[in-house]
């Protein structure tokens, strides 16, 4: 990978949480915050980060992180319109050649795989890079290249804000996930999904 390449990493974590009782963000695991472990799977590929969240999280995600890691809302003509809001947030906050994009509720999600999708990214010059499991698009994971802008902003402004619709109109790289990847895209819904996902991994160091 090019190391004059500018790489940002946008976390994801305005969502209401509605199906787990509490915001997602703040959940804990192993002592740390599911928002901290995004942090992690982007830190090794990104220059800066820029965690996309509400208001009322703000003072607490900030009192936590990291000073590398700069902690943003909607910006205000958005606000609230899901997640092409809060990378369009993201992108016009922090200058970058690439994007590296993670939602708050995979705690398990792997560094390795944004490695992977960055270097499609660049040997294969495509606008998005986004993994696909079972059939199934995770447009909320993978690497957005800055020409994505501008067709971002005309989404919004016509009120589209299916992240999906926007890859339609990219050069989009979809990879298929292995085997040995899935585990990384399990995310947590639920605090039941959570318990799941501590008594597996429990289950697995014994």
């Amino acid at each position: 990978m090019d190391s004059s390449v500018i790489c940002a990493g946008i976390v994801l974590a305005g969502g209401e949480s509605r199906r787990f009782g509490s915001p997602k963000a703040l959940a804990e695991w192993n002592n740390k915050t599911f928002v901290e472990y995004s942090v992690e799977s982007l830190t090794p590929y990104t220059d800066v980060i820029l965690v996309i969240s509400r208001e009322e999280l703000r003072y607490t995600l900030t009192k936590n992180s990291s000073k590398s890691i700069r902690i943003l809302e909607d910006v205000p003509r958005y606000k609230g319109k899901g997640p092409l809001a809060g990378i369009y947030t993201g992108m016009i906050s922090q200058k970058a050649d690439y994007y590296l994009i993670a939602p708050c509720d995979m705690p398990l999600m792997s560094s390795s795989m944004y490695r992977k999708w960055l270097t499609a990214a660049q040997e294969g010059e495509y606008d998005c890079v986004i993994p696909v499991l079972n059939e199934k698009i995770y447009p909320l994971n993978g690497v957005y290249k800055k020409t994505c802008l501008p067709d971002i902003t005309s989404c919004l402004q016509e009120n589209i804000f299916k992240v999906l619709k926007l890859l339609q109109k990219k050069n989009t790289k979809y990879i298929e996930v292995e085997e040995e990847e899935e585990h990384f895209f399990k995310n947590v819904n639920t605090t039941n999904e959570l318990i799941g996902i501590i008594e597996e991994a429990a289950n697995e160091s014994v």
